[in-house]
């Protein structure tokens, strides 16, 4: 009798520290399990910006999500006049004119924490091809297109 207590007792624990080793282990909120994967680099394109802001933009810098959060580092900038056209109305008569004053501005940026999902989390947001979504700088924010997103070790 004695026996069989002792066994069902050592079994019960053999069970439940199985369980919560494997709770430890997928749990979403484990650090270690969300910093598995490569880390991701991601090119941005905001079109027809200001020359001005285009200037601030540099290589090192911080790129943050709408909450704050450090998520990329910037590796490079291609700044390219824009072909956007510029409206505007002059007594009563619309002109359309091709400016090179705008810029657009590729930003390649490299995330700061490794990737945990197909898509890598920016704020509320999703880092993936085709996304639109506002990027913050120290100084600037600017609404862009995720051109490319690719893993990098």
């Amino acid at each position: 009798m004695y026996k069989k207590i002792l066994i069902s007792v050592v079994l019960v624990i053999f069970v439940l520290a199985i369980l919560l080793g494997l709770y430890k282990i997928l749990n979403p909120k484990n650090k270690e399990v969300l910093a598995k994967g490569n880390y991701i680099e991601a090119t941005f394109l905001a079109e027809a910006i200001r020359p001005e802001t285009a200037d601030m933009i540099k290589i090192g810098d911080t790129l943050y999500d709408s909450q704050g959060k450090k998520c990329f580092t910037v590796t490079d900038v291609k700044v390219v006049p824009s072909e956007a056209k510029y409206v505007y109305y002059d007594q009563n008569l619309l002109y359309v004119e091709n400016t090179s004053k705008l810029k657009d501005v590729y930003i390649v940026a490299k995330s700061l924490d490794k990737k945990y999902a197909w898509a890598y989390p920016y704020g509320k947001d999703l880092i993936m091809a085709g996304a639109h979504l506002a990027l913050y700088g120290e100084n600037w924010k600017l609404w862009v297109t995720v051109l490319t997103v690719k893993e990098v070790k």
